[in-house]
């Protein structure tokens, strides 16, 4: 029995679905490689953002709050000038008085000039007195 050859338009037309699947392949990995990138801070932005927790908590410590039993969860939009940066409440503590308190405080936080790859970015803290303990999540 002899071997059956495909046609070039087979051939083809096999070409044509392998590329077309590969390009899929390679663009959904290049995607996923991107949100990746963003998902991984360098150790100079981890650094920051620790630095950047300490400082809030120190704020709220200095204005009577570290010890209330409450947390707020504030996201801050970080800025080229550290005094600049929008802080918003994202979770309240159930407290209006308390929420108000410590977002004023954390404004008054003495913050250092973040590194160029977070600015424009948003980071969440939790602050005060949460039960599982001092949290900031990743840059958006």
């Amino acid at each position: 029995m002899g071997r059956r050859r495909s046609s070039p338009t087979a051939i083809e037309s096999s070409k044509h679905k392998m590329t077309k699947s590969f390009l899929a392949f390679a663009g959904a990995a290049t995607l996923s490689l991107a949100a990746h990138s963003l998902a991984l801070a360098s150790p100079a932005a981890d650094t920051w953002i620790a630095q950047a927790h300490a400082a809030f908590e120190a704020s709220l410590a200095d204005a009577g709050l570290a010890d209330d039993g409450k947390a707020v969860a504030l996201r801050v939009t970080i800025s080229a000038d550290p005094d600049a940066a929008t802080l918003r409440i994202v979770r309240t503590s159930g407290s209006q008085d308390f929420d108000s308190a410590a977002k004023a405080a954390a404004g008054k936080a003495k913050l250092k000039r973040p590194p160029a790859e977070l600015v424009g970015r948003t980071v969440t803290f939790t602050l005060g007195d949460p039960a599982s303990g001092p949290s900031a999540t990743g840059a958006d």
